[in-house]
């Protein structure tokens, strides 16, 4: 398969998964349970939206990591980058936006926040989209 057919490939596969996710909540999005609070893990998380790209560990090296024309980033050396300190609020603004810059196009990693939400509540995908940080932050190199 050449590059362009797999990249072709991988938004095919983005957009099916954002349509299953925001199916799977709007049906979660009836219960008053689910308005206060998601259920999944950062692990549950990463595992269901981040890993495809940025591989089960966190290397960077996940299934589609190949038919990326920009090769995902370690996860796993977050906190080496920064001086030994993990930026926190960055990576929340990278997962909920993908990191565009508003006005100016896209990036190669899509954007969570809204697919994070329930029913658009931003709690739910605050709470989600930290429960990711958290974990990202724990898989850092020590």
């Amino acid at each position: 398969m050449n590059k362009w057919a797999a990249g072709i490939s991988l938004a095919l596969a983005l957009v099916a998964g954002a349509a299953a996710t925001a199916l799977v909540q709007a049906e979660e999005a009836e219960s008053p349970a689910t308005r206060r609070a998601p259920t999944e893990t950062g692990k549950e998380l990463y595992m269901g939206y981040c890993a495809v790209c940025h591989g089960v560990e966190g290397y960077g090296n996940g299934p589609l990591a190949e038919a990326m024309i920009l090769a995902p980033s370690n996860l796993t050396t977050v906190s080496a980058r920064h001086n030994g300190t993990f930026p926190r609020d960055k990576i929340a603004d990278v997962v909920r936006t993908g990191g565009a810059v508003l006005g100016h196009g896209s990036t190669a990693m899509p954007a969570w926040g809204l697919y994070f939400a329930v029913k658009r509540q931003p709690e739910v995908a605050r709470a989600r989209i930290n429960a990711l940080v958290d974990y990202i932050e724990s898989i850092q190199e020590k």
